[in-house]
């Protein structure tokens, strides 16, 4: 813009006229016109301001324009015009809107969720459905492998169970030696392992609808073969019940001294055993008749030693005689109870169901 003072230099406007325009437009008059410049015409302004009013002179007087001063123009001419926002490298100068940052983080938010929430039901339903399917998979991969264990236990358990009607033949049949009741023994034990591992995939057999009457079945089962092993330990036991080499009842073979420590050990060896007979009902009878028959042998024996040092060989004889009697006794009620506990087996095992 032009500076006031060059305007009124160059329209040459009347002292009077310019005090009072320059009052009017809050300019202070005595600082910017230079009194001396206007000192000629200052006369001539007060006739004519005193016939013309304010408002004609502001009418006849033609539009403003400030010219710059030199100064002015030079600054302005030479200082190129810069945009600060621009050349500002960072918005420091920029006041933090606070509001607008809160919308915009906001709109991204509304913008997300459009696919935000979608994607993140899809990937919950498609991680839920993967363990699903795993979980279904793993449940088919152990029940087949326990199919596959059952089979081959079940075909095992029923294989060794048709083994017992051997069994209870030597079991109850003293024909058989101490080496075949051994045997028999180790096939027991097998048969009860096998059976033992058939009842514990039992819980797991989703293919059996009647579990209780294979239960029952299972432990009739283990009950025969729980008292054929009993009972050949029982006749392990018995075999080393008043067992004798010899009686001798002629003078030339008598060695008191050598008999009396053999029916000793006799003695003792059969009241060791008589202590490790195991409790079967079958047995009860036979086993109070053989602790009747070592006492009748110890005695027995005392009467026989005496007929053999009084040399009263016919009464030894004698002795001897019932000795081996009172042994036989015993045999016989022991092949008894065998032949009981026989049939009440075979019977049991004719009842035996083929395990599922």
């Amino acid at each position: 813009m032009m500076n006031i003072r060059d305007y009124f230099s160059i329209n040459k406007t009347k002292k009077i006229n310019k005090i009072k325009i320059l009052d009017i437009l809050g300019f202070e008059s005595d600082t910017l016109i230079e009194s001396s410049s206007f000192s000629e015409k200052t006369q001539e302004g007060i006739d004519d301001f005193s016939q013309e009013t304010f408002e004609t002179l502001l009418n006849d007087t033609e539009e403003i324009y400030v010219q710059q001063s030199s100064i002015e123009s030079y600054i302005a001419n030479n200082t190129e015009q810069t945009d600060m926002v621009q050349l500002t490298p960072t918005d420091t100068f920029n006041p933090l809107n606070i509001t607008e940052q809160i919308q915009r983080v906001w709109s991204d938010l509304e913008s997300r969720r459009k696919w935000v929430m979608p994607a993140f039901i899809s990937l919950s339903m498609i991680l839920v459905l993967t363990i699903a399917i795993n979980t279904y998979l793993d449940f088919r991969t152990s029940q087949d492998a326990v199919l596959e264990e059952a089979v081959v236990v079940t075909n095992n358990s029923n294989e060794l169970i048709e083994l017992l009607p051997d069994l209870i033949e030597i079991s109850t049949n003293t024909f058989y030696s101490r080496y075949d009741v051994s045997n028999a023994s180790a096939n027991l034990q097998q048969i009860e392992s096998s059976l033992l591992q058939y009842r514990n995939n039992l819980v797991n057999r989703s293919d059996i609808s009647d579990k209780n009457a294979v239960e029952e079945n299972l432990e009739n089962i283990f009950t025969l073969v729980n008292e054929l092993d009993l009972v050949l330990s029982y006749r392990i036991s018995i075999s080393e019940v008043l067992i004798y080499d010899n009686l001798p009842t002629v003078e030339e073979n008598v060695n008191i001294e050598e008999i009396t420590d053999n029916l000793s050990n006799v003695i003792a060896k059969s009241k060791v055993n008589i202590a490790t007979l195991p409790e079967i009902a079958e047995f009860e009878k036979h086993k109070n008749l053989v602790n009747d028959a070592v006492v009748t042998a110890e005695n027995l024996h005392g009467r026989y030693l005496g007929a053999l040092r009084n040399n009263e060989y016919e009464v030894a004889k004698s002795i001897s005689q019932a000795i081996v009697l009172n042994k036989e006794t015993e045999t016989r009620a022991f092949e008894k109870s065998l032949s009981e506990f026989k049939e009440k087996s075979v019977i049991n095992f004719e009842n035996f169901k083929n395990l599922p």
